[in-house]
């Protein structure tokens, strides 16, 4: 028993650096090798949890559907693909399990087959098949090198411009970020695993694979402006979008562009970690929003929401737990990461455009997440529904709950050793401290105008004005205000000429007759 143990200690403390190869066929391009090492263990560990909630969910979401069978074929050849690419260390198996998670996904997206899921499965499959076509040739530039064709410094720069590219397309960054809101069409269930752990993930998996091969001063400097550049138009489409399951793909997206320029800081394994960890709240975040959306009858624009308070409580928590998540609050998963990586890009000294776009996007964060729970659960009166759900929904997504919230901080903290007073106590009371400053002066901001806005609207305008004006015996009153009053002036007028003149010695007479010759 002690021996088993020291045994299971050891590869416990070996598991960070373990490196298991294994090579079932080499010839020559046709070679399966597959490596397991603890970042592609870790994602698969979160991919196949997610995987396995996304098929409980799927059971709820899509119950009655004709072609469920077919579903399930197509969701569990896209996730095997997932995990081949996440092993795959040959070409060969590189190739295949990239396009298979092409196609794949086009018949995901096509499943409801009408016009939306349509365009939206055209414009995924044409724009990964222009990331197929890059990475293709990549590897065609890869095996001329190879044979001593191409010099070293010609593969690090031109040929690892082939590689980006391949990897923008399937991240959906910046040229290439049309597909990612278009494939919104799928079922909930395929976006819940498309935008957390497969898809888009795919592009940042296969840098990290070449994490070597992209420590170029130029390559990191394209890969920060891009991924900073998706941050920020990602999350100002966010504020303006009114399909809620398309602000939540632009929130993804926002989070793909988080982690592309982490990469670009060089920071490969921060980024790692930070895409775990956002595969698994983004996930549940999905699971919650397509609840909402089945309950409100399909129905995805957020202004048509209403009398969502009725749904149960305990998802409603979740939902704002994974809200917290995500903007990175204390004491979540979210917040480790990407306080971390906020601490290290503010440190290098950028340009301050840079910074300030940087911060704006971060900042932008908060604003869609309310915007998605104000829509959600903020509006009452505007429709009635009847709400039915089970009591395997309730918990199923608890598991990712707690997943993303412990398991995810524990993890953070000792990957990366982050020291955990300095993270709590030097880093956040002064932000707590402005916070509830600018919280005061809003709120201050917020009183004073809205009894401004009252006293003018209610006291001055609709009792001066309005009331006076419904009122015709007031305007009669005051229109002959206004005729006594030009009386007056013209009398007080005449009554002016009249002693002015005669004390010039003028008699009226002569006055008169001086006016008629005026005006005749």
């Amino acid at each position: 028993m002690s021996f088993i143990f020291v045994i299971l200690l050891a590869m416990i403390l070996m598991v960070p650096f373990m490196k298991l190869s294994l090579f079932i066929m080499e010839w020559d391009f046709l070679s399966l090798k597959f490596n397991f090492y603890f970042n592609s263990v870790l994602f698969s560990l979160v991919l196949g949890l997610v995987t396995l909630s996304v098929l409980l969910y799927s059971t709820y979401y899509l119950h009655g559907e004709v072609n469920f069978n077919y579903y399930y074929f197509v969701l569990l050849i896209f996730v095997g693909s997932m995990f081949m690419l996440n092993y795959s260390s040959s070409v060969f198996t590189m190739l295949l399990s990239w396009d298979l998670l092409g196609i794949s996904s086009f018949f995901l997206v096509l499943f409801y087959n009408n016009w939306d899921s349509n365009s939206g499965a055209m414009n995924t499959a044409l724009t990964n098949r222009i990331g197929d076509f890059f990475i293709f040739t990549f590897f065609s530039g890869v095996m001329f090198f190879g044979y001593y064709f191409y010099s070293f410094e010609m593969m690090c720069s031109m040929v690892t411009l082939l590689l980006l590219l391949t990897s923008f397309t399937k991240s959906a960054q910046f040229p290439f970020s049309s597909w990612l809101p278009k494939a919104m069409s799928a079922p909930t269930p395929v976006s819940s695993l498309v935008h957390s752990s497969t898809l888009v993930t795919a592009g940042l998996i296969l840098l990290m694979n070449f994490s070597k091969l992209v420590m170029s001063g130029s390559v990191m400097s394209i890969l920060l402006l891009i991924g900073l550049f998706t941050m920020f138009f990602s999350s100002v489409a966010a504020l303006v979008e009114e399909d809620m399951k398309k602000v939540v793909a632009l929130s993804t997206l926002s989070q793909m562009g988080f982690s592309m320029m982490t990469l670009g800081l060089g920071l490969s394994f921060i980024s790692f970690i930070h895409l775990v960890s956002h595969a698994l709240f983004k996930s549940c975040l999905f699971m919650q929003i397509g609840y909402v959306i089945h309950n409100n009858y399909g129905q995805q624009d957020g202004r048509g929401y209403g009398n969502n308070g009725n749904l149960p409580m305990f998802m409603q928590l979740q939902l704002l737990v994974t809200l917290f998540c995500l903007c990175g609050l204390v004491f979540s998963s979210g917040m480790v990461s990407k306080d971390m990586i906020l601490e290290l890009f503010f440190v290098n000294n950028y340009f301050m455009f840079l910074s300030l776009m940087f911060f704006v996007s971060i900042f932008l964060t908060f604003g869609y997440s309310y915007r998605l729970w104000k829509s959600f659960f903020l509006s009452f009166s505007k429709i009635v529904s009847v709400y039915s759900s089970t009591m395997v929904m309730n918990f199923l997504s608890l598991l990712l709950v707690m997943f993303s919230i412990f398991f995810m901080w524990w993890l953070n903290c000792n990957m990366m050793v982050v020291p955990t007073m300095f993270l709590y106590i030097d880093f956040f009371v002064p932000l707590l401290y402005l916070l509830l400053i600018m919280l005061l002066c809003y709120y201050s901001f917020k009183l004073l105008f809205k009894e401004f806005v009252y006293k003018f609207l209610v006291d001055y305008l609709a009792k001066s004005v309005i009331y006076k004006i419904k009122n015709l015996k007031f305007m009669d009153n005051n229109l002959n205000k206004f005729g006594y009053m030009g009386f007056n002036f013209l009398v007080g007028v005449g009554f002016f000429v009249t002693s002015y003149m005669s004390s010039l010695k003028y008699n009226n007479l002569i006055i008169l007759v001086f006016f008629l010759f005026i005006f005749m």
